[in-house]
């Protein structure tokens, strides 16, 4: 929840410095005019971003800014998938070293390490549900553990959705604000409270997962 509000606080201290509305405005240009090639396109340049560690968070919002709350939601799901699957293969097959090294930094991943073959795709749930580790530091993480590959991906892809939809809504509420749309004060509201019930169920959700992680320990 914190790292939402300090997006949120980041984005409107961005809308007020920078033209922000334009850039939002050319990128939702783009996008109609690209159609379904602009979202390959923009599916591609998420899954690459994501390998290098650009927060997932972020380029949720993008998404949700450029294509609204059910493409976005759509585009996200299957980018993230993606980046989830190359992640863990890179992580199992190429960079194994290297990620062994990384898990050493996250004592908590050690947890799920042990736990991944008894617990299997519900402990990638609980990760995916509970924002404490990196989404992009994970997949290479979870390519170290034990969990096979299909269990990842399936339980990745599911329960990545609550969190995507909640930063997809984010981009969304934050760029209908900068553009300034003719919206009426009940429009706003129902935006609002969409976006407040959305954040609700995401805290309430991280809190169980925290709990249940905890209790691996």
């Amino acid at each position: 929840m914190l790292l939402i509000a300090c997006l949120a606080g980041v984005a409107l201290l961005a809308g007020r410095l920078l033209p922000m509305d334009r850039f939002v405005e050319s990128l939702r240009s783009w996008a109609t005019g690209r159609g379904a090639t602009g979202m390959v396109e923009f599916g591609l340049v998420y899954v690459v971003l994501a390998l290098f560690f650009v927060p997932g968070a972020i380029l949720t919002m993008v998404a949700g800014a450029v294509y609204g709350v059910g493409w976005g939601l759509v585009v996200v799901a299957i980018a993230t998938s993606v980046a989830d699957a190359a992640g863990f293969l890179l992580g199992r097959y190429v960079a194994r070293d290297a990620v062994v090294r990384l898990m050493d930094r996250h004592p908590r991943f050690k947890v799920v390490d042990r736990t991944i073959v008894e617990g299997g795709w519900r402990i990638v749930a609980l990760v995916r549900l509970n924002p404490t580790i990196p989404y992009s530091v994970s997949n290479y993480l979870f390519g170290a553990t034990g969990v096979p590959f299909g269990a990842f991906v399936v339980s990745s892809g599911i329960f990545t959705l609550p969190g995507a939809l909640a930063y997809v809504y984010l981009g969304y509420v934050g760029a209908e604000t900068l553009g300034g749309r003719g919206r009426g004060p009940v429009e706003w509201i129902i935006l609002a409270l969409g976006l407040a019930a959305t954040l609700a169920i995401i805290a309430y959700v991280t809190v169980l997962t925290r709990r249940q992680l905890a209790a691996l320990e």
